[in-house]
């Protein structure tokens, strides 16, 4: 009887034979999953990183680049801004947040309180609980990522003076809650530079507000601003820090990541591809009265290859897409469980492991097919015609 066409369609065989195929199946599925469970987490650095930085998006900070403080000079050049709409001092604060690995920081500003109004509209940020500081009090408001990340409550006072292992000086107490995208806590700039007091150290800076549709020439000018009288030409003014600033140290953290993620990805995928190989070759040897015949009746070497190829290529794509789904309904369990809960931003739907983890079906079907292949060719029909006769 001559074989039908459908005898050689790969589809065929997959779904005949579901317990011959599971063992490829489920480690590419599982090795997928486990790409993607290690490589998303890896954006958490950036997102919680950025949305640190956020309120910089609104605003921008200058601190003088030579002198400690603002002296007359500096602060003609400030007011010379031809985009300048707003001015006002400050101070900056660092809370000690968790990572994914290891720490990072959050920052708190003391703001003069007439300010705190226009500061926290610009910014989008509203309170949600408790109340604003007292003037002059010791009293801070902070983002609710950055209160549930320390474990504070309203009334809990925390810094070094409290916890020396505290890397935040002085004494601050927790009186209220901000919700909102920019992670951002306020404290009274009045009680930060009360004299003699341990925060009366910390050096001020400016807060600038450009007017509208004018913040990029405002950054501008004040990159190029020159405090020429008492440092002489060509000495900067100021270090100014702003959302592009702040972007250009989050890119100089992560520069690595990619090739550590790269390097990861490339050796699961290089092994992985070898056990699929083996784990095909000994499949293969289930079928080798199944390919003698085809070849005695006169189909060709190539287009068995090709057949081979097909089913090994529709089993590792259909791994790849259960073992993305696997992986990111762990990414998401994760981060509803254990990621949010200490203040810690991640993106589950991540390009990167989509892209690194397709390593895994291509480098298995390339070397499934060549091993394969290289078995068809070396098969001599007349031997597994005769191999059966006898048996």
């Amino acid at each position: 009887m001559a074989l039908q066409p459908a005898a050689l369609s790969p589809w065929t065989y997959l779904l005949r034979n579901p317990r011959r195929i599971a063992p490829v199946f489920l480690i590419q599925v599982l090795v997928t999953a486990l790409l993607v469970l290690i490589i998303t987490p890896t954006n958490a650095f950036e997102a919680t990183a950025r949305a640190n930085v956020k309120p910089l998006d609104g605003f921008t900070i200058v601190r003088p680049r030579v002198i400690n403080g603002f002296d007359e000079e500096l602060l003609r050049l400030l007011d010379a801004n031809p985009q300048l709409r707003a001015r006002v001092e400050a101070k900056m604060f660092w809370l000690r947040m968790p990572m994914i690995v290891g720490e990072g920081v959050a920052p708190m500003i003391a703001l003069p309180q007439s300010f705190w109004a226009e500061f926290l509209d610009g910014v989008g940020s509203t309170l949600v609980d408790g109340e604003m500081p007292e003037p002059g009090s010791d009293g801070v408001v902070l983002h609710e990522a950055v209160v549930r990340a320390k474990g504070l409550k309203i009334g809990e006072a925390f810094g070094k003076l409290v916890d020396p292992q505290d890397m935040t000086p002085g004494r601050f107490t927790l009186v209220g809650v901000l919700g909102g995208e920019a992670r951002i806590g306020l404290a009274d700039h009045a009680y930060a530079s009360e004299p003699l007091f341990v925060l009366a150290r910390v050096p001020p800076f400016q807060v600038i507000y450009a007017k509208a549709g004018g913040k990029a020439a405002s950054d501008a000018y004040l990159r190029e601003a020159r405090h020429e009288e008492a440092f002489g030409e060509g000495e900067k003014a100021f270090d100014v820090i702003d959302a592009a600033y702040m972007d250009e140290r989050i890119a100089g953290m992560l520069a690595n990541l990619p090739l550590i993620i790269g390097f990861i990805t490339l050796s699961v995928g290089i092994v992985v591809a070898l056990v699929i190989s083996l784990l095909n070759v000994i499949a293969f040897q289930v079928r080798v009265d199944e390919f003698g015949l085809y070849l005695a009746v006169g189909h060709r070497r190539a287009r068995l290859v090709r057949k081979l190829a097909v089913e090994t290529a529709a089993v590792a794509i259909a791994a790849w897409l259960a073992g993305l789904a696997l992986g990111i309904g762990g990414v998401a369990l994760y981060r509803d469980l254990w990621l949010e809960p200490r203040g810690i931003l991640l993106t589950v739907v991540d390009p990167r492991p989509l892209l690194f983890s397709l390593s895994v079906p291509v480098l298995s079907t390339l070397t499934g097919a060549i091993a394969l292949g290289r078995r068809l060719h070396r098969m001599d029909p007349v031997a597994v015609i005769q191999r059966r006769g006898a048996g």
